[in-house]
């Protein structure tokens, strides 16, 4: 795979590591009750409709030639179908479902809205590294996706449970989180798929740093951090102070994976892949 995926892979595997002894400890500390639930912030939104809404105006105020904009367009594809998979009833809990969008797509809405300095550490690379020469519009998506998933995923199920007066034991739960996860490896197969038919046209390469760089990124491995994310912040809820330290950790620890994907691959003399846009 190369150096570039290695230092991927080993950083994952840390994370993953790290989650395994947490858990192991944070499974003495707490057990999975419904705690008292709590309310929503006032920006959050309130419908998968206005969770799109939103998200088309942001999109609309991006350049083109963008980094957070190639994540944008992806997850916007992504809440479009989750959209329409709840509007034909294909999720068990269709209300936990809808909420955990808005809990999700909130997170992302706060980076976007975010300054520098208050920006979690686990977006900071993307918006930092958004106009930077020679990253593939592949590796900025994958980057966001990285972020969204491995980071506020986990926490959205956890504050979505809150709302909600659910646990991440309650029916259905974990049958709608591996459904919506379903759609999101879709998604990013189809824009995998979009990339790598751009490639063909261009000097082999041009196009193998790139795919060494974010060939090593799964949305299965993603998806299981995530999980156990959730599983670990449940445990740690009643812990102020360990609860704070664990989210910042683990957000440093995905920034770390965030910036890893972002590596400069592209030989700028080559010009941009054809195919690989939205």
């Amino acid at each position: 795979m190369g150096f570039l995926g290695d230092v991927a892979n080993a950083a994952r595997r840390g994370v993953t590591q790290a989650l395994g002894a947490i858990t192991s400890m944070a499974a003495n500390l707490n057990d999975r009750r419904a705690l008292t639930p709590s309310d929503p912030p006032p920006d959050q939104p309130t419908s998968i409709a206005q969770v799109i809404e939103e998200l088309r105006l942001l999109g609309a105020a991006m350049p083109t030639e963008d980094g957070v904009a190639d994540f944008h367009r992806m997850y916007l594809h992504v809440t479009e179908l989750i959209g329409a998979a709840a509007a034909a009833r294909s999720f068990q809990d269709a209300a936990f479902m809808e909420r955990l969008d808005c809990v999700f797509a909130g997170l992302y809405l706060d980076a976007c809205r975010a300054t520098d300095e208050s920006r979690s550490s686990a977006w900071q690379p993307l918006f930092a590294l958004r106009a930077q020469p020679g990253t593939a519009r592949l590796q900025h998506a994958l980057a966001g996706m990285n972020a969204h998933i491995n980071f506020d995923l986990g926490l959205a199920l956890v504050r979505t449970c809150r709302q909600l007066g659910r646990t991440l034991d309650s029916p259905g739960v974990r049958a709608d989180f591996l459904a919506v996860n379903e759609i999101l490896a879709a998604a990013v197969q189809e824009v995998r798929e979009s990339y790598l038919a751009g490639v063909a046209l261009q000097l082999d390469r041009a196009a193998a740093p790139e795919l060494d760089v974010v060939g090593g990124w799964s949305i299965e491995a993603a998806r299981d951090a995530a999980w156990l994310s959730a599983t670990v912040q449940w445990a740690l809820q009643s812990r102020k102070d360990a609860y704070a330290a664990y989210l910042g950790s683990r957000a440093s620890l995905v920034g770390l994976v965030t910036r890893q994907l972002l590596t400069p691959v592209s030989f700028p003399e080559l010009g941009p892949v054809p195919g690989a846009g939205a």
